[in-house]
């Protein structure tokens, strides 16, 4: 049957994968109240029909579609499709977790500034046959660039509703994005563009609280994850024993910042930074993370971070206190309570950097840092890496130069990391290989 991607112009995707089940999505152009028809299949040709059924919306839900599929086999093939009118949707293919596995890829994403550049690294995550994308925040920016601008942003600033909607419409168009995320399950977390650049949750909520709730609500409508009434986004997925993931929130339970600007602060701001008591994670969410790291029996576990966690510092001072080290407190606490843990990954996103370096307590390694650059967002760091390598010695490798994405391989006896970076013209280039060995 001929597709026709009439009401479909956004594409499909698929997230939150588990061994049983996931969250189909969607948006259609259309208007009023309308019924729309899923259906998942066990066959691309969709003559092996297992699950079917209708969902309803209208503009509450600026016409997106999201439907949660459960009852599933693990391990299994699976493909979706949407139908409105006498039009289909395309066909989106994704494959149930395995309870068993040996080995298993993810790409590690953030950063996508719509006009800032195209959005070159989906364009090779089906050629390096990823099974997950693990995006770590900022997936619209709330502005827009007007210096130099690589492609035209015909949306405005966003602070509402409506405004955040257009910016995930804008950043669901790009073509790259479409096509991976028709074929690879993707896992988000947010980080601080979503809302409004540095923001903390805590404070925004009390002087601001319909911009935040405007802006989750629309990150809940264009984002496939699963929805609850408390916009709670910390959760974990098991990939066999293999893996773990354990994906945070480093923004809606924190407290305020210590000061701003947040980078290259001032030193009376160290004092509050360091402060007993401090949040990023709440209460509730860090003893959840503690002991989940804790109770993973996974050979490796991910955490899946918004803001650097390891130090970064010039002059013996932190250099931006918008990332962990603005909540050293906690930070410590953390790292107090997991510091015996084994193959202990932080896989971040926010700073537009490729990063490889060691997340130290007591100057013992506790885990390994990843830090993806961004998708598209430059880096403004270039000048200051010699600086940053030379008083950071627990920093192995830092590259300010190419945006890109870093693509892990997880195996049972060790990981390879792989720095790519996108250049101008979008052909790729492999940056820095790293290679960690589990212990067992």
């Amino acid at each position: 049957m001929l597709i026709i991607p009439l009401f479909f112009n956004f594409g499909v995707a698929v997230g939150d994968v588990d061994t049983s089940s996931f969250v189909i999505w969607s948006r259609v152009d259309a208007y009023g109240y309308i019924i729309v028809n899923y259906e998942i299949s066990e066959d691309s040709l969709f003559s092996k029909i297992i699950k079917a059924g209708e969902i309803k919306t209208d503009s509450s839900k600026d016409w997106t579609i999201k439907v949660f599929i459960d009852g599933l086999e693990s391990g299994k093939t699976y493909y979706y499709r949407f139908k409105y009118k006498q039009a289909y949707s395309p066909i989106g293919k994704v494959k149930t977790l395995p309870k068993q596995l040996d080995r298993f890829k993810i790409a590690l994403l953030s950063c996508q500034h719509y006009s800032e550049n195209y959005f070159w690294a989906y364009k090779y995550l089906l050629e390096d046959s990823v099974d997950a994308i693990l995006f770590l925040g900022d997936f619209i920016y709330e502005y827009n660039t007007y210096r130099n601008p690589r492609r035209a942003d015909p949306t405005i600033y966003a602070d509402n509703l409506n405004t955040y909607r257009s910016k995930y419409k804008l950043a669901h168009s790009d073509p790259y994005l479409k096509e991976a995320l028709r074929n690879i399950p993707i896992y988000v977390i947010w980080d601080d563009h979503e809302v409004v650049n540095d923001y903390a949750g805590k404070a925004m909520k009390y002087y601001n609280p319909k911009r935040i709730y405007d802006a989750y609500k629309a990150f809940f409508e264009y984002i496939p994850i699963k929805d609850n009434d408390s916009f709670r986004i910390y959760r974990s997925f098991k990939v066999g024993d293999l893996v773990e993931i354990f994906l945070i929130d480093g923004r809606q339970y924190r407290d305020e910042m210590a000061c701003r600007p947040t980078f290259n602060p001032k030193d009376d701001c160290y004092k509050v930074a360091f402060s007993e008591g401090r949040t990023m994670l709440g209460k509730e969410q860090k003893n959840w993370l503690i002991n989940s790291i804790l109770n993973s029996k996974s050979i490796w576990k991910l955490v899946g971070n918004n803001v650097m966690f390891m130090g970064l510092f010039k002059d013996k001072k932190p250099l931006n206190l918008d990332q962990w080290d603005g909540y050293y407190y906690e930070k410590q606490e953390i790292l107090s309570k997991i510091k015996d843990v084994k193959n202990l990954i932080f896989g971040t996103g926010d700073t537009h950097v490729f990063y490889f370096g060691e997340v130290l307590y007591n100057n013992k390694r506790v885990a390994y840092e990843i830090i993806t650059a961004g998708v598209s967002s430059p880096s403004g760091l270039k000048a200051l890496s010699d600086t940053i390598l030379k008083q950071n010695p627990h920093i192995k490798f830092m590259n300010a130069e190419y945006r890109g994405y870093v693509l892990l391989d997880f195996y049972k006896d060790s990981l390879n990391v792989y720095f790519y970076g996108t250049k101008e013209n979008g052909d790729r280039i492999l940056i820095k290989k790293e290679k960690i060995l589990a212990k067992h």
